[in-house]
């Protein structure tokens, strides 16, 4: 089982047990002068055929959001615009980023204030998100440096099999090369790259599940007209958080299956969340400890990995170090900054109501 997986098991597992933060709750859980755990739901004006077709909407807006990248590089007349790819590619990192320090770590530090957690340190929630960060590089370089000496030591033991059968000979020297003897691999910074390519894909789809999760019961114990202010706005979160796990994926996966299916994991989070918040709308609080606790820890723990993806794994590696960015002309890397700015600003303005 996958970090992912079980993050997904982890999180709705806290979520059955505590429930969720009712409403829309960029404001830190609840009325911060209300009563703590106090249950706020109104089943008088609360539709649940309606929030069902909310699970379906969202899931539609998630869809084509992750897919629209995933189509793009297979469909010939899509992928032949080198700079389409690239612009697109671009605005998903701006939502990762925007996504990171708009929808998710604000919430988290307004939520670990709450009254009714009673705490004393008011820091609590960046330490969350700074320690996430530093896991994030210790587990990326570990993991990247264990499974790259692993993958090539199985390529050495078959490449020496195959010198001693007799079956493979010495191939000729390129004239574009160095001296080459024996068998001619990729070097390990190329394979490095791949692996650390896929390691942080997987690990910022999960960050993206989580706060896809906790979003999705916000939905579904909204009642009246909030629920529709909340639909909306997640409806546009979901599209755009969409583009960027799908340019991700296309970057570190090539096979089409692995990309449908990362674009169908990341579309079903939201909804799942949904449904969970159907079945606990009428007996939750969301300023109970517990929930209080559950939602600001994990808005926490996704910022950070959202931060260390958006900043490490997509900007320095994409712009800063990349030396095909910088052979670009200026107006080519401009168009890209710009792109880069706009996803920013659209995760930005709909973080006024999701």
């Amino acid at each position: 089982m996958g970090l992912r997986d079980q993050l997904y098991i982890l999180v709705l597992a806290l979520l059955l047990w505590s429930g969720p933060a009712h409403g829309h709750s960029h404001g830190g859980g609840g009325d911060e002068h209300g009563v703590c755990g106090e249950v706020e739901g109104d089943p008088d004006t609360y539709d649940t055929n309606l929030h069902i077709a909310a699970a379906f909407i969202v899931f539609a807006a998630s869809i084509m959001g992750s897919m629209l990248p995933v189509m793009s590089a297979y469909v010939p007349w899509l992928h032949s615009s080198t700079t389409g790819m690239e612009m697109l590619s671009s605005f998903g990192f701006g939502v990762v980023i925007s996504t990171a320090f708009v929808h998710m770590i604000p919430p988290a530090i307004a939520t670990l204030n709450n009254h009714c957690l009673g705490l004393d340190y008011s820091g609590i929630a960046m330490v969350i998100v700074l320690a996430t960060i530093y896991l994030m590089q210790l587990l990326e370089t570990e993991l990247v440096i264990a499974l790259t000496k692993y993958t090539s030591g199985k390529s050495n033991d078959t490449n020496q099999r195959v010198l001693e059968s007799g079956i493979l000979s010495t191939p000729p020297r390129s004239p574009h090369v160095g001296h080459s003897h024996g068998v001619i691999a990729s070097g390990p910074s190329d394979e490095e790259t791949a692996m650390r390519q896929k390691i942080s894909v997987l690990i910022f789809e999960a960050g993206v599940a989580v706060h896809s999760i906790i979003i999705g019961v916000e939905l579904g114990v909204s009642s009246g007209d909030e629920f529709t202010t909340i639909l909306i706005a997640i409806c546009f979160h979901q599209f755009f958080e969409g583009v960027a796990v799908g340019s991700s994926a296309v970057s570190a996966f090539s096979e089409m299956k692995t990309l449908v299916l990362s674009a169908f994991g990341y579309s079903l989070t939201t909804p799942v969340g949904v449904v969970i918040g159907i079945l606990i709308s009428s007996t939750y609080s969301d300023t109970s400890t517990t929930a209080l606790w559950v939602k600001g820890t994990f808005d926490a723990i996704a910022g950070g990995i959202l931060v260390y993806t958006g900043i490490v794994e997509l900007v320095t590696y994409h712009y800063t170090t990349n030396p095909e960015f910088h052979k670009k002309n200026f107006t080519g890397r401009g168009l890209n900054y710009m792109c880069l700015y706009l996803g920013s600003a659209a995760m930005a303005i709909v973080g006024k109501w999701a």
